[in-house]
């Protein structure tokens, strides 16, 4: 197993994992195990002459596809932040779109300790997400590698009517406010708990708890409190002044955006592609 899984870039047990659910799909258990290691039971024998015939023929279905005009579309495994799906992928696809054939993209939106098991045990090809040190601290693999592509502000934004948005709110005079939140393992509550704490003040503690973006900004414009936003997110609310921003006398600091990605990468091509997508579509956003 141990030989198997380092052949195919795989942790062991996401390769145990992978057996128990052919086993599951043919039915049967294909493996004797043993201290010794394993060998095939009869049906396992059987299974393995079926599976060395279709591999066999993988090839010439390829070739049978370019040779009648088909592309053969691979997929592209990856693990994101809700938000990042939601406002960055979009254009940073369309100008890979604009380049070449786009492979077939499966997003996974979770949180980063989950996605970052699943891309070390070979269930995602990438991770685009905050790198925050606690993300980083959850990457810390030697098998994978860090890029970051670009960076996103944090802002507090609150209803186009609410005239305590002028510059130079301090901490300490919102702390009375109505605050809606995401629950207090997300990056934006931290930070602005750390903002909070850095003060000398405690955190506020949410009116309303929301791990749904676009319902919790329209709870904000229906001024029912105000939320920490990520500026993609705001950006074109912002814009159309159907939110405002509440300026601060201290700021929240950008976070770093990055991929994350095994260095064994089977599709290195796709990683290299989005990454200058992202960074190029970056580019052309307004502050």
């Amino acid at each position: 197993m141990r030989t198997a899984s380092e052949r195919l870039h795989l942790s062991a047990p996401a390769l145990s994992k992978s057996l128990r659910e052919v086993e599951s799909m043919a039915g049967a258990s294909l493996f004797e195990r043993s201290a010794q290691g394993m060998k095939p039971t009869a049906s396992g024998e059987a299974f393995i002459r079926h599976a060395r015939g279709i591999l066999q023929r993988v090839p010439a279905l390829g070739e049978t596809a370019n040779a009648q005009g088909i592309g053969v579309r691979t997929t592209f495994r990856l693990g994101t932040a809700p938000f990042i799906a939601w406002k960055m992928l979009p254009p940073a696809l369309l100008e890979m779109a604009g380049h070449a054939d786009l492979p077939r993209f499966h997003l996974v939106e979770s949180r980063i300790v989950p996605l970052a098991e699943q891309l070390v045990n070979g269930e995602l090809d990438a991770v685009l997400t905050l790198f925050t040190p606690e993300a980083i601290e959850v990457f810390g693999n030697t098998a994978l590698a860090l890029e970051q592509v670009r960076s996103e502000r944090l802002f507090v934004v609150t209803a186009k009517g609410d005239r305590d948005a002028g510059r130079g709110a301090t901490w300490k005079k919102l702390a009375n406010r109505e605050w809606i939140l995401p629950p207090a393992s997300y990056t934006a509550r931290i930070l602005v708990q750390r903002a909070y704490l850095a003060a000398g003040l405690l955190p506020p503690e949410p009116h309303i708890e929301s791990i749904d973006i676009p319902a919790m900004l329209a709870l904000v414009k229906a001024g029912l409190g105000i939320t920490p936003a990520f500026e993609s997110t705001v950006r074109e609310d912002l814009a159309a002044g159907t939110l405002r921003r509440v300026r601060m006398e201290e700021e929240l600091p950008a976070v770093p955006i990055g991929l994350a990605y095994r260095k064994a990468a089977s599709d290195a091509s796709t990683i290299t592609a989005l990454r200058d997508a992202l960074k190029h579509t970056s580019k052309g956003e307004k502050p």
